[in-house]
């Protein structure tokens, strides 16, 4: 837009932390995402120690094949995957973007493809934003216990919280988030909680190689405990898990949002 003159530039936007130095910018409201909220059965607000891991992609972008590889190369038996990108469609795989975050991420993610795509359930129906579809996905979360999220939106000057934040919100799981800096903080903002108190959240203050690399770490971290003390975390946390889905129910969250600089 730079090369003309215009004299007046008005640019509508969902992102809160959106700015120009010379174009106006008009916040259009509410994330339309988040005002999508669904009545969900107790029962899958529960988990039954089946798996301690979940993580529910669709593009294989950067993040995405680096936390499934990881999972997949590591942790197979604590972990929930479903992956529908295939090989055999015209997907872009961001395999120059992970190359460029961590060489070894590469390796663990060329064991995953061989098995791509990864359907937990046959029907490949995800999130439907206006309210007519269920989504299935939902059912799956009495199983797992932590939800390992790629957030759609995970550079720059951007908070948008999607149905892949909303959705552990929902069914009243912690999760921990690749999405664009300090998302956690974006999010405590707004007056959810996050989960800090029960493992290192300082990745949300970094983008890309340093966030995908600390996130490994809590992965670990939270993998190798024993399932007692999961147990005991996740009744701890319960008051969290609790807050964050009457919050969001109720609509009643802060949509004032200040940049951390």
């Amino acid at each position: 837009m730079d090369l003309f003159n215009f004299e007046q530039v008005i640019i509508h936007t969902w992102n809160p932390l959106e700015y120009h130095p010379r174009y106006q910018i008009k916040l259009i409201g509410k994330n339309y995402v988040l005002k999508k909220i669904t009545q969900i059965p107790t029962q899958l607000q529960t988990w039954d120690q089946t798996k301690i891991f979940f993580c529910l992609y669709g593009r294989p972008t950067a993040s995405r094949l680096g936390l499934a590889g990881h999972l997949f190369s590591k942790y197979s038996q604590q972990s929930l995957i479903h992956f529908s990108a295939n090989t055999d469609h015209h997907y872009v795989f961001e395999f120059d973007k992970l190359l460029a975050y961590d060489i070894a991420s590469v390796l663990d993610t060329s064991a995953l493809l061989q098995h791509l795509p990864i359907l937990q359930l046959s029907n490949n129906q995800c999130y439907d934003f206006n309210g007519n579809t269920f989504d299935i996905f939902t059912t799956l979360y009495q199983h797992i216990l932590v939800d390992v999220v790629g957030e759609t939106f995970v550079q720059g000057t951007t908070f948008f919280p999607s149905e892949k934040t909303t959705r552990p919100m929902l069914l009243k799981k912690p999760f921990i988030v690749f999405a664009s800096r300090d998302h956690l903080a974006y999010l405590r903002q707004m007056g959810f909680r996050t989960f800090h108190d029960f493992w290192d959240e300082d990745y949300d203050g970094f983008e890309t190689k340093d966030r995908l690399l600390r996130m490994y770490q809590v992965i670990r971290d939270i993998a190798t405990r024993p399932v007692n003390e999961l147990v005991e975390m996740h009744k701890q946390m319960q008051p969290i898990l609790d807050h964050n889905y009457n919050l969001l129910m109720s609509q009643s969250y802060d949509t004032t949002i200040t940049k951390i600089i």
